[in-house]
């Protein structure tokens, strides 16, 4: 071999190497400074048939110090008859590529609701760039003036939303948080329906507030829930630890500051029987505020309280989700799952579920009443 390559010489082996380099392939990644990146995605609904989605993008504006940053963000907005072509043509309005690997809210207009979510979802579904943990939200009164809006306390190179959501800068009860996967996963699986959180905007646009929630059922109008069911809600999802319960007995009125909480339930189903929910749900905390005075002794009788209140409030809703046909917390899922699977098992469920009574035990233990003794 070091005969024949002695014999062809250096000059045709450099020959060979650079015809090597033209079969060689480029890279396709651009320059980060050739870059702008999105934030968070609005969807809101229009009035024109010809043009029905108004697309909203939150682009992060690249600055070298966060000292000499001026504007944090810069906003696109664009009508079209798809979301995928409103993008291609907002590439044109910007001099630098749209990049989408860091948008992490999609936000939806509340008109958008009334409409078809699968089809509104669909490209986020499909486009490789999206990240399917992206947390998916309701804007009020739409979803531009949420995406718009800029707190006092959001600082450049941060996003409000983000804080919100990732349970690293707000840790509340109030806040649901729901992924585009699990989003997805809701609306197309029988037996479980989407609950969505609502993002309020500010009239001056300085402040965004998050305290309730939306159910999606399927062929049915949105179904709003009130800050007080919605922490219930998460509640009984086991998606929160922390939260509290109020409880007025008499002239005593107190709030436990609930530090662990945990749900289990299963459905029983019996022959020339009633098909009834059982739900064990246990907590632990301590007492935050009370207008009177507290003995430690009593610890059992306001857990007892406690329990009462937690067990009546948690009844209503499980009623009230079963009168309104909507099911949250996956009740025909489990159903399907514990049972012998057939074609007839989710008509079945739909026959109990409004027949169905529900057995709510809860079991609150207070562990004290504070520092003060």
């Amino acid at each position: 071999m070091k005969i024949i390559v002695s014999r062809l010489g250096k000059p045709f082996i450099a020959t060979l190497l650079a015809l090597l380099l033209i079969l060689q392939s480029g890279c396709g990644f651009k320059d980060i400074d050739k870059r702008i990146f999105v934030m968070s995605i609005g969807i809101d609904h229009t009035d024109n048939e010809k043009k029905p989605y108004k697309i909203i993008l939150k682009l992060a504006v690249p600055s070298g110090s966060l000292k000499q940053s001026g504007t944090e963000y810069t906003y696109l907005t664009k009508e079209s008859e798809s979301i995928a072509a409103a993008i291609r043509l907002l590439k044109t309005h910007v001099d630098k590529e749209i990049d989408f690997g860091h948008a992490k809210v999609i936000v939806l207009g509340k008109e958008i609701l009334h409409h078809d979510l699968t089809e509104v979802l669909d490209i986020f579904v499909r486009r490789r760039d999206i990240q399917r943990i992206s947390w998916v939200a309701v804007g009020t009164p739409n979803a531009e003036s949420v995406l718009k809006a800029e707190p006092s306390s959001e600082m450049a190179g941060s996003h409000a939303l983000f804080n919100l959501f990732d349970q690293n800068g707000v840790e509340s009860s109030y806040i649901v948080t729901t992924f585009l996967f699990d989003l997805r996963r809701r609306m197309l699986e029988t037996g479980i329906d989407p609950i969505l959180p609502v993002l309020t905007s500010s009239k001056d646009k300085k402040k965004i507030i998050v305290n309730s929630s939306v159910l999606l059922a399927k062929n049915k109008d949105p179904f709003k829930l009130t800050p007080m069911e919605t922490k219930i809600c998460n509640l009984l999802l086991n998606n929160v630890q922390r939260t509290d319960l109020t409880v007025k007995r008499d002239d005593l009125q107190y709030t436990v500051s609930i530090d662990t909480a945990k749900t289990n339930f299963k459905i029983i189903t019996k022959p020339k029987q009633k098909p009834v929910l059982k739900m064990d749900v246990t907590m632990e905390g301590i007492i935050e505020e009370s207008n009177q005075g507290m003995n430690i002794k009593d610890l059992s009788t306001f857990s007892k309280h406690a329990s009462e209140v937690a067990k009546k409030d948690i009844t209503a809703l499980l009623k009230k989700f079963q009168e309104n046909e909507v099911d949250p917390l996956g009740f025909g899922v489990r159903y399907k799952a514990t049972r012998l699977h057939t074609k007839d098992t989710y008509k079945e469920w739909l026959k109990l579920y409004p027949e169905m009574a529900f057995d709510v035990n809860v079991k609150v233990e207070v562990m004290s009443t504070g520092i003060i003794e």
